[in-house]
């Protein structure tokens, strides 16, 4: 059985990705991605999480752009969904992705090394 946070969650995040697909200003400097949202508790605060990649902007200036949007995504879940409470929204960058990739690259020449250091059979 589900719990209603995060049959919640859910619903904010496909709310969330469904009002964002389509915004260029977001598309134009990198792959945008909503990588998860988190509800508190009481369903009155909404926390969505997201990554830039291959973004020459900065982490302050991709959230500037998101923020403005959050009204946006806010009066979409009012008019789409039958609920009582729509909660407020705000945006934190998630660098979980860079910092996969970095871990991945750090692997990689890791086992680059390794190979090298085989000492050959006759």
């Amino acid at each position: 059985m589900f719990d209603r946070n995060e049959r919640l969650s859910s619903l904010f995040l496909s709310e969330v990705n469904f009002v964002l697909r389509d915004k260029h200003e977001l598309k134009s400097d990198g792959l945008f991605t909503v990588t998860g949202v988190e509800i508190s508790d009481e369903g009155k605060a909404l926390k969505v999480y997201f990554s830039v990649f291959g973004s020459s902007k900065t982490e302050e200036e991709n959230l500037k752009i998101i923020e403005s949007f959050s009204r946006e995504i806010k009066n979409s879940m009012r008019k789409r969904l039958k609920l009582k409470i729509i909660p407020n929204i705000s945006f934190c960058f998630d660098s979980t992705p860079q910092r996969a990739g970095r871990i991945e690259e750090i692997l990689r020449k890791i086992n680059s090394e390794k190979e090298n250091e085989k000492p050959e059979t006759p």
